[in-house]
């Protein structure tokens, strides 16, 4: 059932009732608002890789998952949800400066995490099922979210390289719509990273 008052109200129920398609609009409002006071907490940051845009759209995401899964029962009109998207925002700024601190205190090399000598176990056939297997695993679990399969055709096609731009060209959407879509899969995809 698609909304005809075109109201937050009517998008936050259709979200709410599964409907993917409703977070675009919700998005369309409320983007610039969150990322201006994303960006305002953010002043102090020291990270130049993370930015108000990109915590907003983490948190954003996570809050239309919980959504589609019924955790937020009571958000009922355009009050509650921009209660729900300030604090998500809020906490993801906290979380990201939290992360900030924890890496200054301890002791972080790139060797400790990547061990280089196991590269080369990767160009073996056994990696390369290993690696089609997760994918094939990655792609279902976008699936069960979306039956029409767009969301991993959407994924397909970013993991062989294509912008968001370029995506909506070929499958006829809107870039807005395909950036969604991409926030909702990485998010998908982080949930199940460590299975």
């Amino acid at each position: 059932m698609q909304n005809e008052q075109g109201s937050i109200t009517g998008w936050l129920n259709e979200l709410k009732a599964g409907q993917t398609q409703a977070a675009e609009p919700i998005w369309n409002r409320y983007q610039a608002k969150l990322v201006a006071i994303a960006s305002k907490q953010l002043a102090r940051n020291t990270d130049p890789a993370v930015d108000g845009e990109d915590l907003v759209q983490n948190s954003f995401s996570e809050v239309c998952i919980a959504m589609q899964n019924g955790k937020y029962p009571d958000t009922r009109d355009r009050e509650d949800l921009w209660g729900l998207l300030f604090v998500a925002v809020i906490n993801r700024v906290r979380q990201h400066y939290r992360g900030l601190s924890a890496l200054k205190r301890s002791d972080f090399s790139p060797r400790q995490v990547i061990d280089l000598s196991t590269l080369e176990d990767l160009r073996t056939p056994f990696a390369a099922a290993q690696t089609a297997e997760l994918l094939e695993y990655l792609l279902s679990r976008l699936d069960l979210q979306d039956p029409s399969r767009l969301l991993r055709q959407i994924a397909i096609l970013y993991l062989d390289e294509h912008s968001a731009s370029s995506i909506a060209r070929l499958l006829h959407k809107r870039k807005t719509s395909i950036l969604v879509s991409l926030r909702l899969i990485r998010s998908i995809w982080q949930e199940h990273k460590d299975l």
